[in-house]
Protein backbone atom coordinates (compact mmCIF):
# COMPACT_ATOMS: atom_id res chain seq x y z
CA UNK A 1 0.00 0.00 0.00
CA UNK A 2 1.41 3.42 -0.93
CA UNK A 3 2.21 6.12 1.62
CA UNK A 4 -0.40 8.48 0.19
CA UNK A 5 -3.15 5.87 0.39
CA UNK A 6 -2.23 5.05 4.00
CA UNK A 7 -2.31 8.77 4.88
CA UNK A 8 -5.80 9.15 3.34
CA UNK A 9 -7.09 6.16 5.29
CA UNK A 10 -5.57 7.44 8.55
CA UNK A 11 -7.02 10.97 8.20
CA UNK A 12 -10.49 9.64 7.36
CA UNK A 13 -10.37 7.04 10.17
CA UNK A 14 -9.07 9.37 12.92
CA UNK A 15 -11.68 12.08 12.45
CA UNK A 16 -11.34 13.51 15.96
CA UNK A 17 -7.57 13.95 15.81
CA UNK A 18 -7.78 15.27 12.24
CA UNK A 19 -10.42 17.82 13.25
CA UNK A 20 -8.32 18.97 16.22
CA UNK A 21 -5.27 19.50 14.01
CA UNK A 22 -7.44 21.24 11.38
CA UNK A 23 -8.83 23.73 13.93
CA UNK A 24 -5.37 24.40 15.37
CA UNK A 25 -3.82 25.11 11.97
CA UNK A 26 -6.87 27.17 10.95
CA UNK A 27 -6.62 29.33 14.09
CA UNK A 28 -2.93 30.00 13.57
CA UNK A 29 -3.26 30.64 9.83
CA UNK A 30 -6.22 33.01 10.14
CA UNK A 31 -4.55 34.90 13.03
CA UNK A 32 -1.39 35.49 11.00
CA UNK A 33 -3.43 36.31 7.88
CA UNK A 34 -5.51 38.88 9.77
CA UNK A 35 -2.42 40.46 11.31
CA UNK A 36 -0.68 40.73 7.93
CA UNK A 37 -3.82 42.24 6.33
CA UNK A 38 -4.22 44.81 9.12
CA UNK A 39 -0.53 45.76 8.89
CA UNK A 40 -0.72 46.02 5.10
CA UNK A 41 -3.86 48.16 5.41
CA UNK A 42 -2.21 50.53 7.87
CA UNK A 43 0.84 50.87 5.63
CA UNK A 44 -1.41 51.82 2.69
CA UNK A 45 -3.38 54.19 4.92
CA UNK A 46 -0.14 55.84 6.06
CA UNK A 47 0.95 56.24 2.44
CA UNK A 48 -2.41 57.74 1.46
CA UNK A 49 -2.20 59.98 4.51
CA UNK A 50 1.15 61.35 3.39
CA UNK A 51 -0.34 62.16 -0.01
CA UNK A 52 -3.56 63.79 1.18
CA UNK A 53 -3.00 65.55 4.50
CA UNK A 54 -1.69 69.06 4.08
CA UNK A 55 1.58 69.11 5.98
CA UNK A 56 3.09 72.51 5.36
CA UNK A 57 5.28 75.33 6.58
CA UNK A 58 4.42 79.03 6.72
CA UNK A 59 6.73 81.98 6.13
CA UNK A 60 5.83 85.31 7.71
CA UNK A 61 7.64 88.61 8.02
CA UNK A 62 8.69 89.91 11.41
CA UNK A 63 6.99 93.00 12.80
CA UNK A 64 8.67 96.10 11.42
CA UNK A 65 6.62 98.75 13.20
CA UNK A 66 4.00 99.11 15.92
CA UNK A 67 1.80 102.20 16.34
CA UNK A 68 -0.66 102.98 19.11
CA UNK A 69 -4.09 104.33 18.16
CA UNK A 70 -4.92 107.94 19.02
CA UNK A 71 -7.02 106.92 22.00
CA UNK A 72 -4.37 104.32 22.97
CA UNK A 73 -7.14 101.71 23.10
CA UNK A 74 -5.49 99.59 20.45
CA UNK A 75 -2.55 99.37 18.10
CA UNK A 76 -1.63 98.53 14.53
CA UNK A 77 1.38 96.57 13.37
CA UNK A 78 3.26 96.44 10.12
CA UNK A 79 5.03 93.26 9.08
CA UNK A 80 7.92 92.86 6.69
CA UNK A 81 6.49 91.80 3.33
CA UNK A 82 7.37 88.54 1.62
CA UNK A 83 8.45 89.25 -1.99
CA UNK A 84 7.17 87.07 -4.83
CA UNK A 85 10.81 86.40 -5.75
CA UNK A 86 11.36 84.49 -2.48
CA UNK A 87 8.13 82.57 -3.02
CA UNK A 88 9.23 81.47 -6.50
CA UNK A 89 12.65 80.38 -5.21
CA UNK A 90 11.08 78.15 -2.58
CA UNK A 91 8.41 76.85 -4.95
CA UNK A 92 11.09 75.68 -7.41
CA UNK A 93 12.57 73.31 -4.80
CA UNK A 94 11.91 69.58 -4.96
CA UNK A 95 9.19 68.21 -2.70
CA UNK A 96 6.90 71.27 -2.69
CA UNK A 97 3.60 70.79 -4.52
CA UNK A 98 1.71 74.07 -3.95
CA UNK A 99 1.54 77.30 -2.01
CA UNK A 100 -0.97 79.87 -0.87
CA UNK A 101 -0.22 83.47 0.07
CA UNK A 102 -2.85 85.14 2.24
CA UNK A 103 -3.31 88.83 3.07
CA UNK A 104 -5.97 90.38 5.29
CA UNK A 105 -7.72 93.72 5.32
CA UNK A 106 -11.07 95.16 6.41
CA UNK A 107 -13.36 96.06 3.51
CA UNK A 108 -16.85 97.35 2.87
CA UNK A 109 -19.21 95.88 0.30
CA UNK A 110 -21.64 98.18 -1.40
CA UNK A 111 -25.26 97.21 -0.75
CA UNK A 112 -24.28 94.19 1.36
CA UNK A 113 -25.89 93.52 4.72
CA UNK A 114 -23.28 91.84 6.89
CA UNK A 115 -24.48 89.13 9.26
CA UNK A 116 -22.81 90.87 12.20
CA UNK A 117 -24.73 94.09 11.55
CA UNK A 118 -21.43 95.96 11.07
CA UNK A 119 -20.69 98.18 8.08
CA UNK A 120 -17.62 96.23 7.07
CA UNK A 121 -16.16 92.72 7.13
CA UNK A 122 -12.90 90.86 6.70
CA UNK A 123 -11.26 90.53 3.30
CA UNK A 124 -8.89 87.59 2.82
CA UNK A 125 -6.88 87.67 -0.40
CA UNK A 126 -5.49 84.30 -1.50
CA UNK A 127 -3.38 82.80 -4.26
CA UNK A 128 -5.32 79.52 -4.18
CA UNK A 129 -8.24 79.19 -1.75
CA UNK A 130 -8.16 75.38 -2.07
CA UNK A 131 -4.96 75.58 0.01
CA UNK A 132 -6.24 78.24 2.41
CA UNK A 133 -5.75 76.92 5.95
CA UNK A 134 -9.42 76.79 6.95
CA UNK A 135 -10.34 74.88 3.78
CA UNK A 136 -7.45 72.45 4.24
CA UNK A 137 -8.38 71.80 7.89
CA UNK A 138 -12.05 71.20 7.02
CA UNK A 139 -13.41 74.22 8.89
CA UNK A 140 -14.67 75.55 5.56
CA UNK A 141 -15.99 73.62 2.58
CA UNK A 142 -16.73 74.79 -0.95
CA UNK A 143 -20.45 74.13 -1.46
CA UNK A 144 -20.95 75.76 -4.88
CA UNK A 145 -18.80 77.00 -7.74
CA UNK A 146 -15.03 76.76 -7.75
CA UNK A 147 -12.01 77.92 -5.80
CA UNK A 148 -9.99 81.04 -6.58
CA UNK A 149 -6.73 80.24 -8.38
CA UNK A 150 -3.54 82.18 -9.08
CA UNK A 151 -4.77 83.10 -12.58
CA UNK A 152 -8.00 84.72 -11.35
CA UNK A 153 -8.57 88.46 -11.32
CA UNK A 154 -11.45 90.14 -9.55
CA UNK A 155 -12.73 86.84 -8.12
CA UNK A 156 -14.42 86.28 -4.77
CA UNK A 157 -15.83 83.58 -2.48
CA UNK A 158 -18.57 84.35 0.02
CA UNK A 159 -20.35 82.26 2.65
CA UNK A 160 -23.66 80.56 1.97
CA UNK A 161 -25.25 82.51 4.84
CA UNK A 162 -24.03 85.85 3.48
CA UNK A 163 -25.19 84.87 -0.02
CA UNK A 164 -28.65 83.90 1.27
CA UNK A 165 -28.96 87.10 3.31
CA UNK A 166 -28.19 89.27 0.26
CA UNK A 167 -29.74 87.08 -2.48
CA UNK A 168 -26.40 86.46 -4.20
CA UNK A 169 -25.18 83.48 -6.20
CA UNK A 170 -22.47 82.24 -8.56
CA UNK A 171 -21.75 84.95 -11.12
CA UNK A 172 -23.15 87.81 -9.02
CA UNK A 173 -21.03 90.95 -8.87
CA UNK A 174 -20.38 93.09 -5.82
CA UNK A 175 -18.32 96.23 -5.28
CA UNK A 176 -15.76 96.23 -2.48
CA UNK A 177 -14.49 99.49 -1.02
CA UNK A 178 -11.49 100.33 1.10
CA UNK A 179 -12.27 100.68 4.80
CA UNK A 180 -9.63 103.38 5.22
CA UNK A 181 -10.86 106.97 5.59
CA UNK A 182 -7.88 108.17 3.55
CA UNK A 183 -8.63 105.98 0.53
CA UNK A 184 -11.64 105.90 -1.77
CA UNK A 185 -10.52 102.91 -3.83
CA UNK A 186 -13.03 100.30 -4.90
CA UNK A 187 -12.96 97.04 -6.86
CA UNK A 188 -15.66 95.08 -8.65
CA UNK A 189 -15.53 91.34 -7.99
CA UNK A 190 -17.45 88.40 -9.40
CA UNK A 191 -18.51 85.54 -7.11
CA UNK A 192 -16.91 82.31 -8.35
CA UNK A 193 -17.72 80.16 -5.35
CA UNK A 194 -19.77 79.86 -2.18
CA UNK A 195 -18.44 78.23 0.97
CA UNK A 196 -20.06 76.83 4.09
CA UNK A 197 -18.54 76.67 7.55
CA UNK A 198 -18.58 73.80 10.04
CA UNK A 199 -21.54 74.38 12.36
CA UNK A 200 -19.46 73.06 15.28
CA UNK A 201 -16.86 75.78 14.78
CA UNK A 202 -17.26 79.50 15.38
CA UNK A 203 -16.39 81.18 12.11
CA UNK A 204 -16.94 84.71 10.79
CA UNK A 205 -19.22 84.06 7.82
CA UNK A 206 -18.87 87.72 6.82
CA UNK A 207 -15.36 86.92 5.55
CA UNK A 208 -14.98 87.45 1.80
CA UNK A 209 -12.13 85.66 0.03
CA UNK A 210 -10.69 87.37 -3.04
CA UNK A 211 -7.79 87.28 -5.47
CA UNK A 212 -4.71 89.35 -4.60
CA UNK A 213 -5.32 92.04 -7.22
CA UNK A 214 -8.38 93.13 -5.24
CA UNK A 215 -6.36 93.48 -2.03
CA UNK A 216 -3.59 95.45 -3.72
CA UNK A 217 -6.10 97.78 -5.38
CA UNK A 218 -8.01 98.50 -2.16
CA UNK A 219 -4.97 98.76 0.13
CA UNK A 220 -2.72 100.65 -2.26
CA UNK A 221 0.19 98.44 -1.21
CA UNK A 222 2.98 97.35 -3.51
CA UNK A 223 2.04 94.51 -5.83
CA UNK A 224 3.98 91.23 -6.06
CA UNK A 225 4.73 91.31 -2.34
CA UNK A 226 2.67 89.67 0.38
CA UNK A 227 1.90 91.45 3.64
CA UNK A 228 0.53 88.32 5.27
CA UNK A 229 1.55 84.67 5.43
CA UNK A 230 2.79 82.39 2.67
CA UNK A 231 2.12 78.67 3.25
CA UNK A 232 3.93 75.97 1.26
CA UNK A 233 2.56 72.40 1.05
CA UNK A 234 4.91 69.45 0.66
CA UNK A 235 4.44 66.19 -1.25
CA UNK A 236 5.51 63.97 1.65
CA UNK A 237 5.04 65.11 5.27
CA UNK A 238 7.92 62.87 6.33
CA UNK A 239 10.28 65.14 4.36
CA UNK A 240 8.85 68.36 5.82
CA UNK A 241 11.66 69.10 8.28
CA UNK A 242 14.33 68.28 5.72
CA UNK A 243 12.73 70.66 3.19
CA UNK A 244 12.48 73.44 5.78
CA UNK A 245 16.19 72.98 6.54
CA UNK A 246 16.98 73.35 2.82
CA UNK A 247 14.78 76.46 2.59
CA UNK A 248 16.69 78.11 5.45
CA UNK A 249 19.90 77.55 3.50
CA UNK A 250 18.82 79.89 0.66
CA UNK A 251 21.53 82.54 0.94
CA UNK A 252 19.71 85.26 -0.97
CA UNK A 253 17.06 85.54 1.76
CA UNK A 254 17.67 87.69 4.84
CA UNK A 255 16.26 85.20 7.33
CA UNK A 256 16.54 87.65 10.24
CA UNK A 257 13.51 89.38 8.70
CA UNK A 258 11.35 86.26 8.54
CA UNK A 259 10.31 83.29 10.62
CA UNK A 260 9.10 79.83 9.58
CA UNK A 261 6.35 77.87 11.32
CA UNK A 262 5.99 74.13 10.68
CA UNK A 263 2.38 72.90 10.39
CA UNK A 264 2.18 69.13 10.83
CA UNK A 265 0.06 68.66 13.95
CA UNK A 266 -2.88 67.09 12.07
CA UNK A 267 -0.61 64.67 10.21
CA UNK A 268 1.29 63.75 13.37
CA UNK A 269 -1.93 63.09 15.32
CA UNK A 270 -3.36 60.69 12.73
CA UNK A 271 0.04 59.27 11.82
CA UNK A 272 0.73 58.39 15.48
CA UNK A 273 -2.46 56.32 15.62
CA UNK A 274 -1.54 54.45 12.44
CA UNK A 275 2.04 53.87 13.56
CA UNK A 276 0.81 52.53 16.91
CA UNK A 277 -1.58 50.17 15.16
CA UNK A 278 1.18 49.12 12.77
CA UNK A 279 3.55 48.33 15.65
CA UNK A 280 0.86 46.40 17.52
CA UNK A 281 -0.02 44.29 14.48
CA UNK A 282 3.67 43.66 13.84
CA UNK A 283 4.13 42.38 17.39
CA UNK A 284 0.91 40.35 17.03
CA UNK A 285 2.19 38.66 13.86
CA UNK A 286 5.53 37.80 15.50
CA UNK A 287 3.86 36.52 18.68
CA UNK A 288 1.26 34.44 16.86
CA UNK A 289 3.92 33.01 14.53
CA UNK A 290 6.26 32.00 17.36
CA UNK A 291 3.50 30.56 19.54
CA UNK A 292 1.91 28.87 16.52
CA UNK A 293 5.16 27.17 15.49
CA UNK A 294 5.83 25.98 19.04
CA UNK A 295 2.28 24.68 19.62
CA UNK A 296 2.13 23.03 16.19
CA UNK A 297 5.51 21.40 16.74
CA UNK A 298 4.45 20.01 20.14
CA UNK A 299 1.13 18.70 18.79
CA UNK A 300 2.78 17.03 15.79
CA UNK A 301 5.53 15.51 17.94
CA UNK A 302 2.93 14.06 20.35
CA UNK A 303 0.86 12.88 17.39
CA UNK A 304 3.80 11.04 15.86
CA UNK A 305 5.15 9.59 19.14
CA UNK A 306 1.72 8.11 19.83
CA UNK A 307 2.22 6.11 16.65
CA UNK A 308 5.49 4.39 17.59
CA UNK A 309 3.78 0.98 17.52
CA UNK A 310 2.42 1.66 14.00
CA UNK A 311 5.87 2.76 12.82
CA UNK A 312 7.45 -0.38 14.31
CA UNK A 313 5.01 -2.64 12.42
CA UNK A 314 5.64 -0.81 9.15
CA UNK A 315 9.39 -1.06 9.63
CA UNK A 316 9.13 -4.78 10.48
CA UNK A 317 7.32 -5.56 7.24
CA UNK A 318 10.01 -3.78 5.22
CA UNK A 319 8.55 -0.27 4.79
CA UNK A 320 11.39 2.24 4.52
CA UNK A 321 11.80 5.16 6.89
CA UNK A 322 11.39 7.60 3.99
CA UNK A 323 7.95 6.17 3.13
CA UNK A 324 6.81 6.37 6.75
CA UNK A 325 7.93 10.01 6.98
CA UNK A 326 6.23 10.70 3.66
CA UNK A 327 2.99 9.27 5.06
CA UNK A 328 3.17 11.49 8.14
CA UNK A 329 3.90 14.56 5.98
CA UNK A 330 1.04 13.77 3.57
CA UNK A 331 -1.43 13.39 6.45
CA UNK A 332 -0.68 16.86 7.79
CA UNK A 333 -0.55 18.49 4.34
CA UNK A 334 -3.94 17.01 3.41
CA UNK A 335 -5.42 18.75 6.45
CA UNK A 336 -3.48 21.94 5.73
CA UNK A 337 -4.82 22.10 2.17
CA UNK A 338 -8.33 22.25 3.64
CA UNK A 339 -7.10 24.99 5.98
CA UNK A 340 -5.75 26.93 2.99
CA UNK A 341 -9.16 26.71 1.28
CA UNK A 342 -11.18 27.77 4.32
CA UNK A 343 -8.84 30.38 5.86
CA UNK A 344 -9.30 33.18 3.20
CA UNK A 345 -13.09 32.97 3.63
CA UNK A 346 -12.88 33.16 7.41
CA UNK A 347 -10.08 35.71 7.20
CA UNK A 348 -12.13 38.09 5.03
CA UNK A 349 -15.01 37.88 7.49
CA UNK A 350 -12.78 38.70 10.48
CA UNK A 351 -11.03 41.51 8.60
CA UNK A 352 -14.43 43.00 7.77
CA UNK A 353 -15.24 43.06 11.49
CA UNK A 354 -11.87 44.68 12.25
CA UNK A 355 -12.51 47.34 9.58
CA UNK A 356 -15.87 48.11 11.12
CA UNK A 357 -14.39 48.37 14.61
CA UNK A 358 -11.61 50.71 13.42
CA UNK A 359 -14.15 52.83 11.54
CA UNK A 360 -16.18 53.22 14.72
CA UNK A 361 -12.99 54.40 16.42
CA UNK A 362 -12.48 57.03 13.72
CA UNK A 363 -9.86 55.18 11.64
CA UNK A 364 -11.13 54.26 8.19
CA UNK A 365 -8.63 51.67 6.91
CA UNK A 366 -9.27 49.52 3.87
CA UNK A 367 -8.04 45.94 4.31
CA UNK A 368 -8.29 42.75 2.29
CA UNK A 369 -6.72 39.30 2.02
CA UNK A 370 -4.08 39.54 -0.69
CA UNK A 371 -3.80 36.46 -2.93
CA UNK A 372 -0.05 36.98 -3.31
CA UNK A 373 0.55 37.27 0.44
CA UNK A 374 -1.75 34.28 1.07
CA UNK A 375 0.26 32.12 -1.33
CA UNK A 376 3.54 33.19 0.29
CA UNK A 377 2.08 32.46 3.72
CA UNK A 378 0.87 29.03 2.53
CA UNK A 379 4.33 28.14 1.17
CA UNK A 380 6.07 29.25 4.38
CA UNK A 381 3.65 27.35 6.60
CA UNK A 382 3.98 24.27 4.38
CA UNK A 383 7.76 24.46 4.69
CA UNK A 384 7.56 24.80 8.48
CA UNK A 385 5.10 21.90 8.76
CA UNK A 386 7.28 19.61 6.62
CA UNK A 387 10.39 20.47 8.66
CA UNK A 388 8.57 19.91 11.97
CA UNK A 389 7.08 16.56 10.86
CA UNK A 390 10.43 15.32 9.57
CA UNK A 391 12.20 16.43 12.77
CA UNK A 392 9.57 14.71 14.92
CA UNK A 393 9.61 11.53 12.79
CA UNK A 394 13.36 10.97 12.61
CA UNK A 395 13.83 9.68 16.19
CA UNK A 396 11.02 7.16 15.63
CA UNK A 397 12.03 5.95 12.19
CA UNK A 398 15.66 5.51 13.24
CA UNK A 399 14.70 2.97 15.89
CA UNK A 400 14.89 -0.75 15.10
CA UNK A 401 11.55 -2.61 14.82
CA UNK A 402 12.60 -5.02 17.62
CA UNK A 403 13.31 -2.11 19.99
CA UNK A 404 9.99 -0.41 19.17
CA UNK A 405 7.95 -3.61 19.67
CA UNK A 406 9.79 -4.50 22.87
CA UNK A 407 9.09 -1.06 24.30
CA UNK A 408 5.42 -1.33 23.38
CA UNK A 409 5.17 -4.73 25.06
Amino acid sequence: MSSIKRSILYVSRKKGKSLTLFLLLLLITVSVMTGISVRSGTEKAAQNLRETIGASFTISGNISSLELDKDEAGYTTEKIHVPLQIVMQILSMDGIKAYNAEQYAPARAEGINYLSGMTDGNLSANTDTAYQTDFVNGILELSEGRHITEEDKGAALISDRLAEENHLGIGSEIILKSDSENRQEQAKVRITGIYSSDSKMEYDDDTIFSSHDVFWQLSGQETSVYAGNVTFYVDDPEELNQIVTQVKQINSVQWDDYFIQINESEYQAVSYQLQTLERLTGMLIIAVTIVGVIVTALVLMMRIRDRIHEAGILLSIGTSSAKIILQFVCEVLMIFILVFIVSPILGNFIIGQVEMALRNMGNAISMSVSLKITLVQFLLETFIIVIVVIAASLPVTRMKPKDILSKMS
